[in-house]
């Protein structure tokens, strides 16, 4: 596992990207961040100059996390920088969706994983905890991951998430094997709050055990929210990170 890239969803860090977009990639870059997860913020660039700020920081594109409008429109903004910057994966979260109307959203799950597909790009969808709600006995999570092409329809889970919605992150990772290319790592507090990679209550060796043997290709640090400034906390999450990866 040590050799698996880690990267960051920039939303961890989106007060310091608004005021200083290439800045901040530049420092999560010379902390050593492999690659960076997009978040609706491109830095007020075009596809082809932020794939230039990518080369010039040694930095790849991880993710785009889309907007739900964006996910199954082929000619949307999404799509367009995900083809401009290399990126391999769109993903998205549709947690309010859960009580509202689940089914229709598995539905433009689907249909955003064919749309992908047609583009070479691979389709994520990241879990929330609302997700662990149960309709008929089953997790809303699951359901979604059963009713979609496990080959068009990739599973982006996030470990305080799925703890906070009182599941089990490792057996989660399991369960999905073969299916988990991003793993976007959070550690929980013991109140269940954000906090830092390494600070937490989650057990990082287990979870990075189980991402390797599910073929994980990227670990993705995020955190929510921060006490610290946000590029304080993503040095020490990638610090503790790798003492664990060695």
């Amino acid at each position: 596992m040590k050799d698996t890239p880690v990267g960051i969803q920039l939303y961890s860090v989106r007060g310091d990207c608004e005021k200083d977009f290439a800045g901040t990639l530049k420092a999560l870059a010379d902390m050593g961040y492999d690659g960076v997860e997009f978040a609706w913020n491109y830095g007020s660039m075009p596809p082809d100059e932020l794939a230039d700020l990518l080369r010039s920081l040694g930095l790849r594109a991880c993710g785009l996390h889309a907007p739900k409008d964006q996910i199954a429109a082929p000619d949307s903004q999404a799509y367009a920088y995900a083809a401009g910057v290399g990126c391999p994966y769109i993903s998205v979260s549709l947690a309010g969706d859960v009580e509202k109307d689940w089914p229709a959203a598995i539905a433009l799950v689907q249909e955003a994983g064919r749309v992908a597909a047609g583009k070479g790009i691979l389709f994520s969808y990241h879990n929330h905890a609302q997700e662990f709600h149960t309709f008929d006995g089953k997790y809303a999570l699951d359901a979604l991951y059963e009713q979609t092409d496990p080959t068009q329809v990739m599973a982006e889970l996030d470990t305080h998430w799925i703890a906070r919605g009182g599941a089990d992150p490792v057996a989660y990772i399991r369960k999905y094997a073969g299916r988990v290319p991003q793993l976007h790592l959070k550690d929980i507090g013991p109140n269940d709050e954000f906090i830092e990679i390494g600070r937490g209550v989650l057990d990082l060796e287990a979870v990075l055990n189980a991402a390797d043997d599910a073929g994980s290709k990227w670990i993705i640090y995020e955190q929510d929210r921060c006490e610290r400034p946000a590029l304080e906390s993503a040095r020490i999450s990638i610090d503790n990170l790798h003492k664990v990866l060695g």
